[in-house]
């Protein structure tokens, strides 16, 4: 089960903020809120890998992405296209404000000594696997705001004036960071991978 807004945005999800689930069997109330659903499902995945270069676990980084839409759904009665930087700037928040309290309550794992199953990259053949480790290993090289702007470029599939927009940036800056990146990126990937770069 997933995460979708019920109702037409009008109210909080239940008093106390809390989360809904339903199920997908389509239900009077949740018809009302097809737009949302197809704006949540058409952004999750993307929201999600966006978090994951703060929150490597893929469940503190699905907490980040509802925590985040709940707050940005309650305040827009409708989901239109111009409001995409505005959800992840607000998903961006909410998963920094996650990874504080986290490191504020107990020490992360290092990097060093997570298991590959939980990588960013689902690849059906050993190859792309492999592949994927490389990438994901020269990803994490990258500085932090290099990463996000290669992250929200490539995956997010934003402009650089929505990228800078959620970032509260210049565009020709993110812009810059962009080229950067992926010139970093070459220089740290084998060359049978600058295909995909």
């Amino acid at each position: 089960m997933a995460f979708i807004p019920s109702g037409n945005g009008d109210s909080p999800p239940g008093d106390s903020g809390e989360r809904e689930y339903i199920s997908a069997s389509v239900t009077a109330e949740a018809a009302e809120a097809v737009p949302w659903r197809q704006w949540y499902e058409s952004h999750a995945s993307r929201l999600l890998l966006y978090v994951r270069q703060w929150l490597p676990r893929r469940q503190d980084a699905e907490d980040a992405v509802q925590a985040g839409f709940v707050k940005f759904w309650k305040h827009r009665p409708e989901p239109v296209t111009e409001d995409t930087p505005l959800l992840y700037a607000t998903v961006r928040c909410a998963a920094l404000d996650l990874l504080k309290s986290q490191m504020r309550a107990a020490k992360r794992e290092s990097d060093a000594g997570k298991e590959w199953d939980d990588r960013w990259w689902d690849a059906p053949t050993l190859e792309e696997q492999e592949r994927a480790q490389v990438l994901q290993k020269a990803m994490q090289r990258l500085s932090e705001d290099h990463r996000e702007v290669l992250l929200l470029k490539i995956w997010a599939e934003m402009t650089f004036a929505e990228i800078a927009q959620t970032l509260n940036e210049n565009p020709n800056t993110v812009a810059a960071r962009y080229r950067y990146a992926l010139a970093s990126l070459k220089k740290l990937l084998p060359e049978d991978c600058h295909e995909r770069v």
